[in-house]
């Protein structure tokens, strides 16, 4: 056990940190650790009052440890497959729309970008809202303007068994990520599909 102020706050801050880079729930930790979610959130934030066990300390690193390696083993958020977690509703554009209906289908449908596809359904690039909106700044008229002239790279394509853990790093730089199957685009993951998982 720490036996200094320095020390639990080191503790604390590893442990906080840990769980949000494997996009756990403070919730989730607690139930794996087999404490409550209480404990687990002043283990985090008021680790100096509380003054934790050995035991505490070392049933929360031990269930961190445990998800980050076994993951996939233990049916964790983070061994979840891509098709588990995608959803078929996959809101596309052509290039040769307009900007015009790109911004109409992403204000009804609150996405902040499309994937562009061809009549073969490949898929070609991406058009997100801030290059509709930079766009709209120099084009009065959004309906001359087409989709092809405003295609941003691709969005990233993992197969339908491809776990989170693998996932989850793309979408720290990607608001979403489309999945395949047999050459084929058979959904899409975004970050508030995660964000549906955490408990």
């Amino acid at each position: 056990m720490p036996n200094t102020i320095d020390d639990l706050l080191t503790v604390s801050a590893r442990i906080r940190a840990t769980r949000k880079n494997l996009a756990m729930s403070q919730k989730a930790l607690a139930k794996l650790a087999g404490m409550s979610q209480s404990t687990v959130a002043r283990v985090e934030s008021d680790i100096v009052d509380l003054n934790p066990s050995y035991k505490t300390i070392y049933e929360i690193t031990e269930a961190l440890s445990n998800y980050a390696a076994g993951g996939a083993q233990k049916g964790g958020l983070l061994g979840k497959r891509a098709h588990e977690i995608m959803h078929r509703n996959l809101v596309s554009i052509s290039p040769n729309d307009s900007a015009e209906k790109a911004m109409t289908i992403m204000k009804s449908n609150d996405y902040s970008q499309l994937a562009v596809f061809t009549k073969s359904k490949k898929v070609i690039g991406t058009i997100t809202q801030k290059k509709l909106l930079e766009a709209s700044t120099q084009h009065p008229d959004m309906r001359r303007v087409k989709v092809r002239d405003l295609l941003e790279a691709a969005l990233p394509q993992v197969d339908k068994d491809t776990p989170l853990a693998k996932i989850k790093s793309m979408l720290e730089n990607w608001d979403a990520v489309l999945v395949v199957e047999d050459g084929k685009i058979v959904g899409v993951i975004t970050i508030y599909d995660v964000f549906r998982l955490l408990g």
